[in-house]
């Protein structure tokens, strides 16, 4: 089963690449969850953006080939854009009527839950509910080797990411 993993750094591919190409977008979080915008700088490093609220957007004005991760801000889960974990920007342009240019507009970007499988849509929903108590609740489950093994590894990635978070947290307010 192939479950999201959180890195301190990710494949060497999603870095920003230079490029002049600007691109206007906004992101709109269209779940019902907090959701922290990363920005992957030059050296493949997710740089924590803005955290947007359920339902609240930002306008950001990018770059192509510079892209962007989108994390459930307590449990670190990836979201996603059109059904992809990264979203590349592009450049988004009209032909304006009165002298046939070209315009670039801002264009909308709708952040969503990842599709998942019944099964670790399942795993998910009960990890979030035991996280507070998980290292007895693990134990003490009367399920397949297999269904602990996957709930355990969602359940190491939320207290990951919440380390991180809370690291980045204290480094960013000293």
């Amino acid at each position: 089963m192939a479950l999201d993993l959180i890195r301190l750094r990710p494949a060497p591919q999603l870095a920003a690449q230079y490029s002049i190409e600007k691109s206007f977008v906004f992101f709109e979080n269209s779940t019902t969850r907090s959701v922290n915008l990363y920005w992957m700088d030059f050296n493949g490093f997710q740089q924590l953006f803005q955290t947007l609220k359920p339902g609240a957007g930002i306008k950001i004005n990018t770059y192509v080939k510079h892209p962007w991760i989108f994390r459930d801000r307590v449990t670190g889960e990836r979201m996603h854009v059109k059904n992809k974990d990264v979203f590349w920007p592009q450049v988004s342009r009209i032909r304006n009527a009165v002298n046939a240019s070209w315009m670039s507009y801002r264009k909308l970007v709708a952040i969503h839950l990842p599709i998942r499988s019944l099964r670790s849509k399942c795993l998910w929903a009960y990890a979030e509910q035991v996280f507070e108590n998980h290292k007895t609740t693990l134990d003490n489950l009367i399920i397949p080797q297999t269904l602990k093994a996957d709930l355990k590894h969602i359940l190491d990635m939320i207290e990951k990411h919440q380390k991180l978070t809370s690291a980045s947290y204290i480094t960013q307010n000293g």
